[in-house]
């Protein structure tokens, strides 16, 4: 049975992925792609991926507070590629790649999946606050943006209060040892950061004669983020991050074109820059 469903599910990864693809053809032609396209800034690429790049560190950085690992370098390598993967292989297998790294480094996978689980809960609450405060700024209502972003730390204070009465001895020490109160408004930082980063980083992206604000970009960007988690997406997200980005776009009164052009320009970098920080991670980083 899980066969089928597994068949199924590449299925409609592979139409989602194929219509998409026909669809921008129908709607915006290629020709229009490859124009834009030599309208983009090399100075505004380069400051897009180091915008980027910022995203991965403050990841790693998490690792570094959740884990018994301190080596940066170490922890950057496992980021780059636990990323990468998760981005090209279906249904959020590519996070199996976490287990594995940390088992070549001798971590319990008690401990890593505690780790892991605790990071993604930050992403999870971050990646809501960004993309419900971007939304509120856009509206035009900053300090209740701002309020929001200050007040949500406390929601950790909160499943750290609900964990206690968990009576896992690993979970227990994890609890009191690593999610300190410090510790907490550091990771929520981070995670907040890193989405701030990454998404500052696809403006630079978008390409000149098109017409969109930073917050726009910021704010749909968080929305293409969200579809990541979608049970069943687009082989390497192709048609449902475009989904996600464009249509917060069109529903903000873009026209179809440029929510489009928009959300395939910020795609292309996320697949390119994530490999190519992969590559460098596995050619420099090895050792």
């Amino acid at each position: 049975m899980k066969k089928y469903i597994k068949i199924f599910e590449l299925i409609v990864s592979l139409a989602v992925t194929g219509g998409f693809i026909y669809l921008f053809y129908v709607v915006i032609g290629f020709e229009k792609l490859i124009y834009f396209l030599k309208k983009v800034s090399p100075t505004d690429l380069f400051i897009a991926f180091i915008l980027y790049l910022f995203s991965y560190i403050t990841r790693t950085y998490r690792w570094k507070i959740t884990l018994e690992i301190k080596d940066f370098k170490k922890l950057f390598k496992i980021t780059s590629f636990n990323t990468v993967f998760n981005i090209f292989l279906p249904f959020r297998t590519g996070e199996l790649s976490f287990f594995y790294m940390l088992k070549k480094e001798n971590v319990p996978f008690k401990e890593s999946a505690i780790s892991f689980f605790t990071v993604r809960f930050f992403d999870a609450v971050s990646l809501f606050t960004v993309f419900l405060s971007s939304y509120l700024v856009y509206k035009g209502f900053t300090l209740f943006s701002l309020l929001l972003v200050l007040v949500m730390p406390f929601s950790f204070y909160i499943i750290k209060f609900m964990a206690g009465y968990i009576k896992i001895e690993k979970l227990q020490n994890f609890n009191r040892n690593v999610l300190t109160v410090k510790n907490i408004l550091v990771l929520y930082i981070l995670s907040v950061l890193t989405f701030v980063f990454k998404f500052s980083g696809f403006y630079f992206v978008i390409p000149h004669g098109i017409d969109l604000t930073f917050i726009e970009n910021f704010f749909a960007a968080a929305a293409g983020d969200f579809t990541t988690i979608l049970p069943i997406h687009g082989v390497a997200g192709i048609g449902t991050y475009e989904g996600g980005y464009a249509g917060i776009l069109y529903l903000s009164g873009l026209d179809k074109d440029t929510a489009l052009l928009s959300s395939v320009f910020v795609h292309i970098f996320i697949l390119i820059g994530a490999a190519f920080i992969a590559g460098f991670s596995y050619i420099f980083l090895r050792k």
